[in-house]
């Protein structure tokens, strides 16, 4: 079975409701989350809910035009701190594109899923906050693509892993659209999805997806 996340939902949201003008209704109709990524950190510096180092680390960007990578790693080695002492430990790993992918442990005896999530909210919010989905724009989807396909295609495109005569509709009917008698259309891609290189662009495309027995 397919599974998909939208790790930008809520920016997306925010986005569309704060623009206003000429320009926002050209950025909606182009198909694009903001006009520029200093856009979306002029936005975020503009919360009121940002920690101090989340703050920091946007006011760094906004003098050299990017997110820097130690300080997402940064950021990510407190929140695997912040998860090790509540006692929810997460394995990270690193894609080639610096993004992370995470794992959690598995549920403790006599906690639910809604406890481990309040604890992953905790760490969140007091360590990566939006610094993941905004690293994740910059390193996977620096055209603003609103459509996450497109923008893992896209990705795909530019790290050479699609084949010619491939298009954005076969990759997107692999990601939605399941077989006729209900199986996964994954493997029909022509590459292997569980890549290290194929899953950082879908990781940048806020797509966390795996397979489901």
């Amino acid at each position: 079975m397919l599974r998909r996340h939208r790790v930008t939902a809520a920016i997306l949201a925010v986005i569309s409701l704060v623009g206003c003008g000429s320009n926002a209704a050209q950025t909606r109709a182009s198909g694009k989350i903001a006009g520029s990524f200093e856009e979306l950190l002029d936005f975020k510096l503009s919360r009121s809910d940002l920690n101090d180092f989340e703050r920091e680390a946007y006011m760094r960007a906004k003098e050299t035009g990017r997110i820097a990578q130690a300080d997402y790693d940064e950021a990510y080695a407190r929140y695997a701190d912040c998860m090790s002492e509540r006692g929810d430990p997460v394995t990270l790993k690193k894609l080639p594109n610096g993004l992370y992918q995470e794992k959690a442990a598995p549920l403790k005896p006599g906690q639910s899923l809604e406890q481990s999530m309040d604890i992953v909210s905790a760490c969140q919010k007091i360590t990566v906050g939006y610094l993941p989905e905004m690293f994740a724009f910059q390193q996977g989807n620096p055209e603003l693509l609103r459509d996450m396909d497109e923008a893992a295609y896209r990705c795909l495109e530019r790290s050479s892993l699609v084949p010619e005569g491939y298009s954005l509709e076969q990759f997107s009917k692999s990601m939605n659209e399941p077989e006729p008698g209900g199986g996964s259309r994954l493997n029909d891609m022509p590459f292997d999805f569980k890549s290290d290189d194929v899953q950082a662009c879908l990781v940048g495309a806020g797509i966390a997806l795996g397979v489901v027995d």
